[in-house]
């Protein structure tokens, strides 16, 4: 069972990355990242954000975090948007989410540039997905398919099970793979025969939100696994712990590769973000 270890592919494209960007500063290209952060109380989404600034220094990306009050308003969030959109000088934007209670995420998404939205999230990147366009693409829709491609498995005419039809995550990933030529197959955790339908992937992707909803008996021998899962859980210990949407242990020895989490696809899902970031640049 080869692990897809996503820290370790992760930090080769970070190398990438980094050459890349220095490249375009040599030339006096900007290379630079403008995150809002609405202060929800959620600690998770500033540490993240915090150490997205950590990261991107160390590549040699300009980061800029601005913060907007718990109370922030949709005009307040879209108006700053708007305004990071006409800047040259800023060349990929992203929005950190939760949002306030009754800011809906799509409608302050739908306004970041097409051609700075790195996250992938703006309908017009999504749609130009589907017609097979160069766009930016959802980060983590990348970071799996790029996974799988690591593990030098041919996607053409493999089936591909998707279990979750997330807008940002499931959707994404099926385009993706059906321009490579999978047969692709959605589902849900409501899907009749879903044991059965899994069990026939050659590559299976969980991405429904649902802590080991895939068990081993629901792996195809040798099959490639990306677990997209993001659940916490106590463990045995009565501590919170992450887990994803696989039963891990036990699927490892039936699958022929296999992601984890934690160390899957969030380090990859952060590595195609900042991917997207110098794809931007290069574009402007």
């Amino acid at each position: 069972m080869p692990l897809i270890d996503g820290n370790a592919l992760a930090a080769r494209y970070r190398d990438q990355i980094a050459q890349r960007v220095a490249a375009l500063r040599d030339r006096g290209r900007p290379v630079r990242l403008d995150a809002l952060l609405v202060d929800s109380g959620d600690n998770s989404a500033r540490v993240y954000a915090h150490n997205q600034g950590k990261t991107c220094a160390a590549l040699g990306i300009e980061y800029r975090l601005h913060e907007l009050p718990a109370n922030a308003l949709y005009d307040d969030i879209a108006g700053r948007v708007l305004l990071l959109n006409t800047k040259d000088e800023v060349t990929a934007i992203m929005v950190h989410l939760p949002l306030p209670p009754g800011v809906e995420p799509y409608r302050i998404q739908r306004l970041i540039a097409p051609e700075k939205d790195v996250e992938g999230v703006n309908p017009a990147n999504i749609g130009n997905v589907v017609y097979g366009q160069s766009s930016l693409v959802p980060c983590t829709a990348l970071a799996v398919l790029k996974m799988i491609q690591s593990t030098a498995s041919d996607l053409r005419g493999k089936l591909a099970v998707v279990v979750g039809a997330g807008d940002v995550v499931g959707k994404p990933i099926a385009v993706l793979l059906m321009r490579q030529e999978a047969t692709v197959v959605s589902s849900n955790k409501f899907t009749t025969g879903l044991k059965d339908l899994a069990r026939q992937a050659d590559v299976l992707i969980a991405a429904a939100g649902v802590p080991a909803l895939v068990t081993a008996d629901m792996v195809k021998p040798g099959a490639t696994v990306i677990d997209v899962g993001v659940n916490r859980v106590p463990g045995p210990d009565g501590k919170m712990r992450t887990v994803g949407d696989v039963d891990f242990e036990r699927a490892r020895a039936v699958a022929g590769h296999i992601s984890p989490v934690p160390g899957g696809v969030g380090p990859m899902t952060v590595a195609m973000l900042l991917l997207n970031v110098v794809d931007a640049a290069e574009r402007a």
